[in-house]
């Protein structure tokens, strides 16, 4: 048996549920699931939504219309010999194979005689429970995609739980992390809008791709810059230190690795980092009808402090001393003193740190 349905997924078009009696249960994700995907085009599921279909049959031992499939051919090539497919539509639009909202099931048996009548019936019978049953999933997952996308895990996981009001947040200890595209209105002023983007993804993918790999969490992208979090709770102090250290490493060594492959996009593009480690709230602020979900307090604005020193000391990456206090040893980085440097807002100088391999 198998279920098939779109979502919304910024990699994905649709997800599948699958059951067979040697694998169990599966779940598989499609990408492109229009005409340019040749599997997606040569499936029974485009064929029959092209032709305003909702049920389709074929005995797989006999039936002519298998070999135009290649998936019935490899279902009877399996040994399989009776296959169904019918759908289910959410609503009252035309099916479409590019747009279709709504439920696909298929079934296939090995049985010799194939789907008798009876086993036909229930299917039909069933489809309309299990599409009710499984549109509250699927529309509680797109809802949790669409949050996770915009919002991060994090933060759609709290709007889920009910934190959603003015004031609701928390105190947490964390390490920030603040990065900033260098010369980006210059850039912006030479490249195309089209250009422009394509380089704002390349340093996205370098930044955040980083931190999202050290499982940091990404909770703010204004214009060309990205604030980061690593919250201690629950690894400590010293661990979310290490991770967002790594980090930083991480998005300067997949930079100079796109330049190193020839990326013209990344030949223009250099940032700057900075890390800190403080104490934030991490809740909700704005105006009764439009909140922002974030962190606030002095340890945000002193991470972004952090990352302005890069630019004026000439260094990739500026750590502050809560960071380098927690760093721990052994790892595959060192820090190297900058001295002390008064930062904008601050009431004290700070210890800056340079970050070496």
């Amino acid at each position: 048996m198998h279920v098939g349905f779109r979502i919304l997924h910024p990699l994905f078009d649709g997800m599948s549920i699958s059951w067979t009696d040697d694998a169990g249960v599966e779940v598989g994700y499609f990408e492109n699931l229009d005409a340019d995907n040749s599997v997606y085009r040569l499936s029974p599921f485009y064929f029959m939504l092209s032709n305003q279909r909702t049920e389709f049959r074929a005995r797989l031992d006999r039936d002519a219309c298998v070999e135009n499939f290649p998936l019935l051919v490899q279902l009877r090539d399996g040994g399989h010999t009776d296959y169904l497919a019918l759908i289910v539509a959410f609503g009252s639009a035309p099916l479409h194979p590019e747009s279709h909202d709504g439920l696909g099931t298929t079934w296939a048996t090995k049985c010799p005689e194939g789907f008798t009548e009876d086993h036909v019936c229930a299917m039909r019978q069933v489809l309309a429970p299990l599409a009710l049953a499984l549109r509250v999933v699927i529309k509680d997952q797109i809802t949790r995609n669409a949050l996770n996308t915009f919002h991060g895990p994090l933060v759609g996981g709290r709007i889920l739980s009910g934190t959603i009001k003015r004031g609701d947040g928390e105190r947490l200890t964390a390490a920030l992390w603040y990065s900033d595209l260098r010369n980006s209105t210059a850039l912006a002023d030479q490249l195309s809008v089209e250009g422009f983007l394509d380089l704002l993804n390349v340093y996205f993918d370098c930044a955040a791709g980083a931190v999202i790999e050290q499982g940091g969490q990404v909770l703010d992208i204004v214009g060309d810059a990205i604030l980061a979090f690593f919250p201690s709770e629950e690894v400590g102090e010293e661990a979310a230190c290490a991770a967002a250290l790594r980090a930083a490493m991480g998005a300067q060594s997949r930079l100079a690795a796109m330049k190193a492959d020839g990326c013209s996009r990344a030949a223009e593009i250099d940032f700057g980092i900075g890390v800190h480690f403080g104490d934030v709230v991490f809740g909700n602020a704005g105006t009764a009808e439009r909140l922002k979900f974030g962190v606030i307090g002095r340890a945000v604005n002193e991470v972004a402090r952090n990352q302005d020193m890069s630019k004026l000391l000439g260094q990739p990456i500026v750590v502050s001393d809560t960071v380098a206090d927690r760093a721990g040893t052994g790892q595959d980085y060192r820090l190297q003193s900058l001295g002390m440097h008064d930062l904008r807002g601050m009431p004290t100088a700070r210890r800056l740190w340079a970050l070496r391999t």
